[in-house]
């Protein structure tokens, strides 16, 4: 009787162990799973959070790009116009100076060559005193028609040739000058801004 006794109590010994252990291994189990699912979890969310900052990144480093293009484009743009201003104003300065007395009658004798109707010769107030006497004289030799001299406060340097009775013009004041040298003068200034441009690339 002592020996089945003691058989029981060791089956029942053996029973709570094995039940403890079963029950350890589960908790353990549950434990494990619960630690790899609050890893997983906590992976994907940094995952999340770091793709969310590359791309934030990535915009930022876009806007950043194209603000500073901009900024080189207005640059470029100011530059451009600044020179192109000061280019133009040092253009002019010269067609004032390059239009001397002797520089409208020389201009004055090539048109006398193409003209065969009668012409009006406008000039500013100072060539007038300075040139009568001239168009009036040798130009209108070489001419062979009528002239007729006259005053025009437009006109600051130069001249300007009407014929048919004011119905036809034709300018070489400073300013038509200046502004068809101007014109040929813009293209190569824009040549000039875009190769720089693109050097700064």
């Amino acid at each position: 009787m002592a020996e089945d006794l003691q058989y029981l109590i060791d089956r029942i010994q053996k029973d709570a162990i094995d039940k403890a252990d079963s029950g350890a291994t589960s908790i353990l189990t549950a434990a494990k799973e619960k630690a790899a699912q609050i890893i997983k979890e906590a992976e994907a969310e940094a995952k999340l959070k770091l793709e969310k900052a590359d791309k934030e990144a990535q915009v930022y480093t876009e806007r950043s790009e194209r603000a500073l293009e901009q900024s080189a484009r207005d640059l470029l743009i100011t530059v451009g116009k600044r020179l192109e201003k000061m280019i133009l104003d040092i253009l002019a300065l010269q067609v004032e100076k390059s239009l001397s007395e002797n520089t409208i009658k020389d201009l004055l004798l090539s048109l006398a060559k193409s003209y065969t109707s009668d012409v009006q010769v406008a000039l500013s107030d100072a060539d007038v005193n300075k040139l009568t006497s001239f168009i009036l004289g040798e130009f209108k030799k070489q001419l062979n028609a009528g002239v007729q001299v006259e005053n025009d406060s437009s006109v600051r340097f130069g001249f300007r040739v009407k014929l048919d009775g004011g119905k036809v013009s034709h300018e070489f004041t400073n300013e038509a000058m200046a502004d068809a040298l101007s014109a040929l003068l813009r293209p190569q200034l824009a040549k000039v801004v875009t190769k720089a441009a693109a050097q700064g690339k």
